[in-house]
């Protein structure tokens, strides 16, 4: 007598989106978006809302802005949080006009943090300091600009 396989074990492969093979599918990249947080919060995580939402962004591959080790933009965003916060907070930016008191990220002042002066204003710090970010793609979102500015006020913690 042969033994009977039942029918619900042959097609399990095939229900669970697999093919009965080994070899694993490949995951998609995350589309980049400029609203990566569309519901404002108060009391933000840099490591979990605020570096994924920058990465999304304004990039974080190395084919990006933003990204890789020699990036073209003035900021890196790829690497750790902790990486990343150290190349952000208390950092004197490259590209902003001088003499203003201007940080990347000046803990508890929003009016003097070039990060958010950048994705907030045509003409970041007046003309001839570039244009609004992300370039060439739609504004950040409301929400986005919120929690980091809340972020900001808060002191810009490393948590």
């Amino acid at each position: 007598m042969r033994p009977m396989i039942p029918l619900v074990l042959l097609i399990l492969p095939w229900g669970c989106g697999g093919t009965g093979s080994s070899s694993p599918t490949p995951v998609p990249a995350p589309t980049p978006t400029t609203c990566p947080i569309p519901t404002a919060k108060t009391s933000p995580s840099f490591s979990t809302d605020l570096v994924p939402a920058l990465q999304s962004s304004c990039g974080a591959a190395a084919t990006s802005c933003h990204g890789g080790t020699s990036p073209t933009g003035h900021v890196m965003y790829s690497g750790t949080p902790a990486e990343l916060h150290a190349r952000l907070v208390n950092v004197v930016p490259t590209n902003a006009p001088t003499g203003l008191g201007w940080l990347l990220v000046k803990p508890g002042d929003p009016t003097h943090s070039w990060l958010l002066e950048k994705v907030t204003k045509d003409q970041p710090g007046g003309s001839g300091y570039g244009t609004r970010m992300p370039q060439a793609a739609p504004n950040l979102c409301q929400p986005t600009v919120d929690t980091l500015t809340a972020w900001i006020n808060a002191g810009a913690p490393s948590n």
